[in-house]
């Protein structure tokens, strides 16, 4: 209750994602931490989203974007692929993540620079090219979160009354084309209809104010575009008229997740809804390049960061039969290894206890970032901290 209560009286800080790996210590004494699971709903999409775990996310490769708007899309757009990145996905990389112990894939992917007109038409080539990877992960055994991510902007996805006409015919015409592409694959496919929805270049862009009637207008916009994602799939039939769909709320905060002013479309399809949530928390270790570099398991001001935020979500959606995806999470390098496999272990834990699902951020080795999140060596095909992701293991059960 006191959580909620602050929630209702203080703005929030929101987290975006990015990421850099540095170096590959490694160290043998893994954290171990005792497990207490919580009661959680048995019904069809709880046991599905618990299957989920732990889940992995190709960052920074499908989801890059032209910057610098020399790419031209249908002429040189596939050079976006490996652009940030470094190095393009292969099916030998897919499947050393399965390999590897994880059981899902979240393959983020940017359409705005891939477009051929003003109907939105996506370039067909990097169409086959993400159903390859796509392919690649169905086929190991993964199940694939396939989502619209970086096209946040005033020209297609901006949640505001004044744009959100546009942003409903943008999002319909991409749904409608990917559920074309997509219809024939099974439950195992997911799809996320928005990545971390905001008003982009605002004081709130990332610190929503519960009071704030700008942000008023943007949760209530972003229902409506969830809304307008869940009717066009649905629409569409065939299999995606019962496939899992992810929701966000603004940003894709936890924080805002659990707002009153946040609610979930109405579904044709009964129990195929999962809350969308990216939590980079405590910020100031997890996400702030030059925040803390410090965590420590005995100390109630860091743990209980992580205790109310998914406290909040297990009162709000898990005990309720309401899957919750953690699609995004994770911990910048700062030299502190021991401290981030506390935190993993930690994070990881009491994630499981609740019931919430967890897809940790991974966008390579590349340079310009103060954020560090790389976890794959993409060319060797080696762990730069294997003991983080055995510790991810160990408690995503």
């Amino acid at each position: 209750m006191f959580f909620l209560t602050l929630l209702l009286c203080f703005s929030f800080f929101l987290l975006p994602a990015g990421g850099l790996a540095t170096d590959t210590v490694s160290i043998t004494s893994l954290p171990v931490l005792e497990v207490k699971p919580w009661s959680v709903p048995s019904n069809e999409s709880i046991r599905f989203s618990l299957a989920m775990s732990p889940g992995w996310d190709l960052g920074n490769a499908f989801d890059c974007y032209d910057k610098d708007e020399t790419i031209e899309a249908g002429v040189n757009d596939l050079v976006l692929d490996s652009l940030w990145s470094g190095f393009p996905a292969t099916q030998q990389m897919i499947q050393f993540i399965k390999d590897s112990g994880f059981k899902t894939i979240r393959i983020p992917v940017s359409w705005h620079d891939h477009l051929l007109d003003s109907q939105y038409t996506i370039n067909p080539d990097w169409l086959i090219r993400v159903r390859e990877v796509v392919d690649w992960s169905i086929r190991s055994g993964l199940n694939v979160i396939l989502n619209v991510h970086h096209d946040n902007s005033l020209d297609y996805i901006y949640p505001d009354n004044a744009h959100y006409a546009q942003s409903s015919v943008y999002l319909t015409a991409i749904w409608k084309q990917l559920c074309n592409a997509f219809g024939a694959y099974d439950e195992h496919l997911i799809f996320e209809g928005l990545n971390e929805p905001r008003l982009v270049g605002t004081e709130v862009e990332w610190q929503y104010s519960y009071m704030d009637p700008q942000c008023i207008e943007a949760s209530e916009c972003i229902n409506r575009l969830n809304q307008v994602f869940v009717d066009t799939v649905r629409a569409s039939g065939g299999l995606n008229a019962e496939r899992y769909l992810m929701i966000p709320a603004y940003a894709a905060s936890p924080y805002t997740a659990v707002f009153n002013n946040f609610t979930l479309p109405k579904d044709s399809a009964k129990d195929r809804l999962m809350v969308s949530v990216h939590a980079y928390i405590p910020h100031d270790f997890a996400m702030d390049g030059s925040g803390t570099d410090f965590f420590d398991l005995d100390d109630p001001s860091l743990t209980s960061v992580i205790d109310d935020a998914f406290n909040a979500l297990y009162d709000r959606y898990i005990k309720k039969g309401i899957p919750v995806i953690i699609g995004e999470f994770g911990c910048t390098d700062k030299n502190n290894l021991r401290d981030r496999l506390d935190f993993t272990a930690y994070y990881t834990a009491r994630a499981f206890e609740r019931g919430l699902t967890c897809i940790v951020w991974d966008n390579g080795v590349f340079d310009g970032y103060e954020e560090v999140f790389g976890l794959l060596d993409r060319e060797q095909l080696t762990w730069f901290w294997s003991d983080i992701v055995d510790t991810i293991m160990m408690y995503c059960k």
